[in-house]
């Protein structure tokens, strides 16, 4: 018989038969989140993800989500049932879905065709489908945020929780941050006043998307989404898109929303997101210095 890696047989007694033994999939990198396997079962291929709880444990990533959102990730992952379900009916991309879960261990999702972006090769109409993905979840609206199977905290709490969590973060940052730009940054989250939240996904990053003929296909990284200030993601969006690709989503992404000014709250923004080794820049000078240029409200 048969058996999936990793689980142990009462874990598995309800799941999908499988037809043949999973196949392994590569790890990309030494902190991924899960280890993945390719499940051929008689309902249909499936992925099947486990839990990398050695590494959830000790990522500041996730130290920062849970800390922050109130998410308890890897505990939630039964929860991040409602995630696929409702970027599914949000997104202009496909999402996989899901299947079952079981907190702290594993997720199963149907299998999507396509092969993983290269940030490398990513051409123009990809950005515009970003654009309007992200767009078209900014225009989801709630009042509160948090967790995104249950944003309840109150938009007062927003700074407070900003700045506490930027103190929690550069206490276990294990490089050096200049003490000017916390108290910068921490003088600067104390202002903010964000009214509507949105979902977001901090670990955007073009990696977690598929590709079919230079069209993005699919979104199949989802355990990062949260309800949160828009402009938290479009800060990382100044990180992670070059001033070519910025102009290009600017203009596809306005046809749904107006791109805020983000003065007043780039700078504890683009903390927080190197304090949680978003896109694994170590130098937090070269990190601040990267956007110079290429800020998504000025260009």
């Amino acid at each position: 018989m048969v058996s999936y890696p990793e689980l142990a047989e009462q874990e598995q007694h309800t799941l999908p038969k499988l037809k043949q033994a999973a196949i392994p999939l590569p790890v990309l990198y030494d902190d991924s989140t899960h280890h993945l396997w390719q499940c051929y079962t008689e309902d249909g291929v499936i992925v099947l993800k486990i839990c990398n709880k050695q590494h959830i444990e000790s990522a500041l990533f996730w130290k920062g989500i849970n800390k922050l959102f109130h998410t308890n990730f890897p505990k939630n992952l039964p929860e991040i049932a409602s995630t696929y379900q409702q970027i599914a009916t949000i997104s202009p991309l496909a999402i996989p879905q899901y299947i079952t879960a079981k907190a702290d261990r594993f997720i199963l999702a149907t299998w999507l065709n396509g092969k993983q972006v290269d940030r490398k090769k990513v051409n123009d109409l990809m950005v515009q489908q970003l654009a309007e993905h992200v767009a078209k979840c900014h225009q989801q609206t709630n009042p509160a945020w948090g967790a995104f199977h249950q944003p309840q905290l109150a938009a007062t709490q927003w700074p407070i929780a900003l700045g506490q969590t930027l103190t929690s973060l550069a206490e276990l940052c294990p490089s050096e941050v200049a003490e000017g730009v916390l108290k910068d940054a921490l003088e600067q989250a104390e202002t903010i006043q964000s009214q509507q939240f949105v979902p977001i996904m901090l670990d955007l990053r073009w990696d977690q998307f598929l590709q079919e003929e230079g069209e993005l296909s699919a979104l199949v990284d989802l355990d990062a989404f949260v309800y949160g200030p828009r402009e938290l993601e479009l800060v990382l969006l100044e990180h992670l898109l070059n001033k070519e690709q910025l102009v290009i989503f600017k203009r596809q992404y306005q046809r749904y929303r107006t791109v805020p000014n983000l003065d007043s709250v780039r700078l504890p923004y683009q903390l927080l997101l190197f304090l949680m080794n978003v896109l694994g820049e170590q130098d937090l000078a070269v990190w601040l210095a990267s956007t110079k240029g290429k800020k998504m409200d000025l260009i």
